[in-house]
């Protein structure tokens, strides 16, 4: 099995985020699907779902479906060695992964794999009535906002825009985006549509948020959030996040 995607740092700031949440997880590449990881938190408040289709790399030599156990930190700690324009190359066999950098010079690191199954996690099947979405940066800029005002973040849809508030012992916070602004890109809804949740995850996550060129945000009054990652070369980055009930 070999991988090779065009650039390293895109790896890096996904698996970042996701290994600030879940600690060990397994790769699955399929010939058909390409590289999919899906898994829950411990606490089985949040899933994450990354993929990343054949098409997507320069190279996607896979002859067979291939799991491969990684500790996620682990992983994080090598990827956070790319350096600009340096090309990704994944490499497996049975008792190992190997991740290398190429770009001035050729990198090559191997971590042995984990003996541990795929977790079974069915396809979310839920209904959302409010979507938005937004420009990456602004997401950002919204969670960097938030996060030192209070631990929640509360999610509201009114007429043309979309609203994202929190409070806590410092005060209160409220990010608006509009379409008028040029921070939202898209929106609909069924009415209005509010929901809070954990604000810890989002900032955890968030540095997914760097490599991607736009994010969607779905919710629904009181129900789970899904936060979807347009990544470059058709590849997508999601997680899905339960509501906080007062």
């Amino acid at each position: 099995m070999k991988l090779v995607f065009f650039d390293a740092r895109v790896w890096r700031w996904v698996l970042t985020a996701i290994g600030k949440v879940i600690s060990e997880g397994v790769f699955v590449i399929d010939p058909d699907e390409g590289f999919v990881f899906r898994a829950l938190d411990p606490s089985h408040v949040v899933m994450v779902d990354l993929r990343f289709p054949p098409e997507s790399f320069e190279e996607f030599d896979v002859s067979e479906k291939t799991d491969i156990g990684v500790n996620l930190e682990d992983v994080a700690k090598i990827l956070r060695r790319a350096s600009k324009n340096d090309k990704l190359e994944l490499m497996a066999d049975e008792q190992s992964l190997t991740i290398a950098f190429r770009g001035r010079l050729y990198r090559e690191f191997k971590l042995p794999s984990l003996d541990i199954t795929a977790e079974q996690i069915p396809e979310p099947q839920l209904s959302f009535k409010a979507t938005a979405r937004v420009l990456s940066e602004t997401y950002r800029d919204m969670i960097k906002d938030l996060e030192f005002i209070g631990d929640s973040v509360t999610f509201k849809v009114s007429g043309d825009e979309l609203v994202a508030r929190s409070k806590g012992e410092l005060g209160e916070a409220e990010i608006v985006f509009t379409r008028e602004s040029g921070s939202l890109l898209d929106l609909e809804s069924e009415g209005e549509q509010e929901a809070t949740y954990s604000l810890d995850y989002f900032t955890d996550l968030v540095a997914a948020a760097r490599v991607a060129d736009s994010i969607t945000i779905r919710f629904s009054t009181d129900m789970p959030v899904m936060v979807e990652h347009d990544l470059p070369q058709g590849a997508k980055f999601m997680f899905l996040l339960a509501p906080r009930v007062e």
